[in-house]
């Protein structure tokens, strides 16, 4: 098995809310740090899964449930509160703002169809039709947003500010896709970033932003490829 830490990129993001918190928020500077290191984990746990032919599709989605998500809740929450009633509502995940973030969600489905089909047709992109893979990775998008909205948007603000989290939020996702720095796929992933933070600096709610992932990666393996 190759020794791949490919995902590292995404950790250079921190040093923005860690800057930030060490001129303005002392206070905040445990919790970011322990943020950043529960990236570094995930960078270190995550390459033998997708480095080996071993596991198929769902153990990949658990294992980036059991690191993108519940590791990150595990940790905040015992800094934040150490009761044992989990609450979720800090990252976005909650009824609040849920109508206004799925309202979002179909307002920017156009867009982000308009700048998928703009970037596949220049790429290239293969036009098999895959529903059932299509589908894990619709609910498998959550993971994502969890981590770089929920995580590094929503709660991220809560420790620094809207601007920090904004541009972290951002540039660790598109630092998490280092195969396409150097190609057009990377424009798709810069307007995915800004529409689903834009969902979630609007409603304070996360759901729109998974549901508009989820359904981009819907269209490219199940729908684009109809017409190509």
């Amino acid at each position: 098995m190759e020794f791949n830490l490919f995902l590292w990129p995404m950790i250079i993001s921190m040093l923005i809310p860690i800057l930030y918190c060490i001129f303005n928020n002392k206070k905040s500077c445990v919790r970011i740090g322990l943020i950043t290191l529960v990236m570094i984990f995930i960078v270190i746990s995550y390459w033998p899964f997708v480095n080996s032919n071993v596991f198929g599709e769902f153990t990949y989605i658990i294992t980036k449930f059991l690191l993108f998500v519940l590791l990150p809740i595990i940790v905040i929450q015992f800094l934040d509160e150490k009761k044992s009633t989990i609450n979720l509502a800090k990252f976005g995940l909650k009824k609040q703002g849920l109508k206004k973030s799925v309202k979002y969600f179909i307002l920017f489905i156009p867009v982000m169809i308009v700048a998928t089909i703009v970037v596949q047709y220049i790429h290239g992109m293969d036009s098999d039709i895959n529903i059932t893979q299509a589908i894990l990775l619709f609910f498998e998008s959550f993971n994502e947003e969890f981590l770089f909205r929920g995580v590094l948007f929503i709660y991220l603000t809560k420790l620094t500010d809207l601007k920090i989290a904004y541009i972290t939020s951002l540039v660790s996702f598109i630092l998490v896709h280092p195969q396409n720095l150097n190609k057009i796929l990377i424009l798709g992933t810069i307007v995915q970033g800004i529409l689903t933070i834009e969902i979630c600096r609007k409603t304070n709610n996360f759901v729109g932003a998974w549901l508009l992932h989820g359904f981009n990666r819907f269209f490219s393996l199940a729908i684009y490829p109809l017409f190509v």
